[in-house]
């Protein structure tokens, strides 16, 4: 089957787990600063962790070891991976500059100063376009090319939160917790599209595998807020669990898992009939769900109670109870935040 990798902030380090035999491994990865975000380089041997210390390094699976290490360090959590996998894009660790990073040798080969601190920022799946957000002057900045020197620059109206591109790299996303807005960039023009006004904070965004609906949860709503981003349309809202937070989807059959983190649960709703189709209950402050490549299973990461609760897709069946059982926890350290999933 493969392992697991996973982050526990709290533990400090990356815990490893055999998903064949359902065990931990008694090896650790001991990155440098505690593991907030794990990326991954699907068709190379490494992924790469970000510490609370913005500090970036390469972790080789076959090691299960750190293998190299960033010299400056980024801001913690915003580290993405271009189309190509060539590129590491990060900010610096004071927003005042987007830095390009060649992942095979782990050195940053070009930076941009930016005219203000970036609080985050989005990589295209498709394309070479990279975007830039500013929230003191509630705009975007886009790099059309990593061969370019200018950004050009699309004012949005309100502070984004948070921006992603739509699968087709050429519409990018922000997201407006304040106004509860959704807001589309044409990328190449960097001109608005549209604003799409929503129902709650836009605080988390999924796309269904196809990238033809965009799920997003947040305050104000017991339920996931559905939307057509290709048709510019907010279609439908669901009801889910109580406060419900971070989600993930697998690709088929096609499900949407959403984590409830004040109820230990997880629903899972099916995204053809965009009915409930079951509740698990899970451990402890569920915050991140990782499908497997195979979609055969779910992990949960539980932060409080420090471990993963795995659930097999194959036990989830449509009925009038609505529950599903659990297939196993397996304890990894405290607060589990992140993790990358490798097959044999």
């Amino acid at each position: 089957m493969g392992s697991a990798f996973v982050a526990t902030r709290d533990s400090g380090d990356i815990a490893v787990v055999d998903l064949a035999a359902f065990r931990l491994s008694s090896s650790r990865i001991k990155p440098s600063g505690r593991p907030v975000r794990l990326v991954d380089a699907p068709d190379s041997g490494f992924f790469y962790t970000v510490g609370d210390n913005g500090i970036v390094e390469a972790v080789s699976v076959a090691d299960s070891a750190i293998a190299g290490r960033l010299k400056p360090a980024v801001m913690p959590g915003e580290l993405w991976l271009s189309a190509d996998s060539k590129t590491l894009w990060a900010l610096s660790a004071d927003g005042g500059k987007l830095l390009a990073i060649g992942r095979e040798r782990l050195e940053v080969t070009r930076e941009w100063a930016l005219p203000e601190k970036a609080t985050t920022l989005a990589v295209s799946p498709q394309t070479a376009h990279v975007a830039v957000a500013m929230a003191s002057s509630a705009r975007v900045g886009i790099l059309a090319a990593p061969g370019e020197s200018d950004f050009a620059w699309a004012t949005v109206g309100d502070p984004p939160a948070m921006i992603r591109y739509l699968n087709n790299g050429k519409t990018l996303l922000v997201a407006q917790k304040e106004k509860r807005q959704l807001t589309m960039v044409d990328s190449a023009a960097a001109k608005v599209v549209v604003h799409l006004p929503l129902p709650i904070q836009p605080e988390n965004l999924c796309f269904s595998a196809d990238g033809g609906q965009l799920f997003i949860t947040g305050e104000g709503l017991d339920g996931v807020v559905v939307v057509y981003p290709f048709e510019s349309q907010v279609a439908a809202t669901l009801l889910s669990g109580k406060a419900p937070g971070p989600m993930a989807v697998s690709g088929q059959p096609k499900l949407l898992f959403v984590t409830s983190p004040s109820t230990d649960t997880v629903s899972v709703l099916d995204i053809r009939t965009q009915k409930l189709a079951a509740v698990v209950a899970v451990g402890n402050d569920p915050r991140c769900v990782v499908l497997t490549p195979d979609n055969q299973m779910a992990l949960v990461l539980n932060q409080r109670s420090g471990d993963i609760a795995i659930i097999r897709l194959a036990n989830i069946v449509s009925k009038r109870h609505k529950t599903a059982p659990l297939f196993t926890l397996i304890p990894v350290g405290s607060a589990p935040v992140a993790a990358v999933i490798r097959t044999a």
